[in-house]
């Protein structure tokens, strides 16, 4: 399995693209423009099969009808967070962007921890938004965290359904997996959990 990173929007979204011989998977989708992304699938003769959403946010789901409309991938976001798709003021992006972002389709598919999308295991991580979730590859030994936990800090809790307490029961989750795990943040650098283990004390 490989990695590669874009980094897209006006905030600086980490956007992953995870891929193997043919198929591949994307981790939020920050920019309306997939330009660079569709030359890299052209590119490595990819085919993109989901779109997987860490949380409702605008700055993570901003392109999201511009790539379904070009892959017809499948979408797949916290069934908690499944109304930010829809609501402005949960998405922020009145705030964010000065418009109103709605996507409305009936085919997505809204997941819970515990479920797995291919060999990503999904883990519950509210804090940021409530129904964040961050997603640990055991094999690969790696977890894409959203926005839930940074290189040295982790996401605000200060908008809609966000909540310190539940993002540091969040994190502690998180840092109980083995410490050389990889952690791909939506932004900034990446980082392990024995240095966020070393950051948090724990």
């Amino acid at each position: 399995m490989k990695i590669k990173i874009f980094t897209l929007g006006s905030l600086l979204v980490n956007c992953y693209l995870v891929y193997d011989q043919n198929n591949a998977i994307l981790f939020d989708i920050a920019s309306k423009n997939i330009t660079e992304i569709d030359s890299f699938l052209k590119e490595k003769n990819l085919t993109l099969t989901k779109l997987i959403l860490t949380h409702g946010h605008i700055d993570h789901i901003l392109g999201i009808k511009e790539i379904v409309d070009k892959y017809n991938c499948k979408v797949y976001i916290g069934k908690e967070d499944y109304e930010f798709l829809t609501n402005d003021n949960l998405n922020l992006s009145k705030f964010v962007i000065g418009t109103c972002f709605s996507y409305n389709n009936n085919e997505i598919i809204k997941v819970s921890g515990g479920d797995y999308i291919n060999d990503f295991l999904v883990i519950d991580s509210p804090g940021h938004t409530i129904g964040s979730k961050v997603f640990y590859n055991k094999k690969e030994k790696i977890i894409i965290t959203g926005d839930t936990i940074f290189k040295g800090t982790h996401g605000r809790v200060d908008f809609p359904t966000g909540n310190m307490l539940s993002i540091m029961d969040s994190i502690k989750k998180i840092l109980s997996y083995p410490n050389d795990t990889i952690l791909y943040p939506g932004h900034g650098e990446k980082t392990t959990i024995n240095l966020e283990k070393i950051y948090y004390k724990i």
